[in-house]
């Protein structure tokens, strides 16, 4: 198993948009049905972003992104 950590996200508003952002730019109006909203549930503050990969069949293994939502890095409460 393969783990990066691909970054961190910011947020103010104790909520995360996972979005493509072809549909976001080309109509951002009507992007709703191609979002995400989650409430971290703990408030703001910075969340690491991981991308997981098991390789156990040969590169067609099941790959993840994990939005670890513990404790922030910083900025809660």
């Amino acid at each position: 198993m393969k783990v990066e950590l691909l970054g961190h996200i910011p947020t103010d508003s104790g909520r995360i948009l996972i979005i493509d952002p072809r549909i976001f730019i080309h109509d951002p109006v009507n992007c709703k049905d191609a979002a995400l909203l989650l409430n971290t549930k703990i408030g703001h503050g910075v969340f690491p972003v991981y991308f997981v990969e098991d390789d156990e069949l040969g590169g067609y293994g099941r790959s993840r992104i994990i939005i670890e939502l513990g404790a922030p890095d910083s900025g809660n409460g």
